[in-house]
């Protein structure tokens, strides 16, 4: 079964919004719900068709998670140290040794000119752990 590059694409994006996601190991597609429900307790889950249809086809489905704190931060870290403008990768290698490092970075990424080039590249690190994570899974 190969899995479509639109949709390795579209795995990432949604991990990066907090999604959770499924790859049908069968058919190549996949379906995702939100990692964090909180509804009040006489509210209905608007995810639970999804989640009752890869539940009662557990076997067919692998989990796609987001990556953990320690990934995330790597992959801050690494694109600091590969930004050559030498006064800005050290500003964002400081902030992540301080208290705070992710709301720090994020905040001088977003207030700086390398706001669209971080996005773009923690995109591509997404993609290539979504790929990762279905590598030894699925055969492509």
């Amino acid at each position: 079964m190969i899995v479509k590059e639109a949709n390795i694409r579209e795995m990432a994006e949604l991990l990066l919004c907090g999604q959770i996601c499924f790859l049908n190991i069968r058919t190549g597609e996949f379906d995702y719900h939100p990692s964090e429900m909180d509804f009040f307790p006489d509210e209905d889950n608007p995810w639970q068709e999804v989640i009752d249809k890869i539940e009662n086809n557990w076997d067919d489905y692998i989990r796609i998670e987001p990556m953990n704190s320690n990934q995330s931060y790597a992959v801050m870290e690494t694109f600091a140290d590969q930004l050559e403008a030498d006064g800005f990768r050290k500003k964002l290698l400081t902030a992540l040794n301080r208290p705070k490092p992710f709301r720090n970075f994020n905040y001088l990424i977003h207030e700086s000119d390398f706001r669209l080039e971080w996005f773009d590249f923690r995109q591509e690190r997404n993609i290539e752990w979504v790929r990762e994570q279905i590598s030894d899974r699925v055969d492509e």
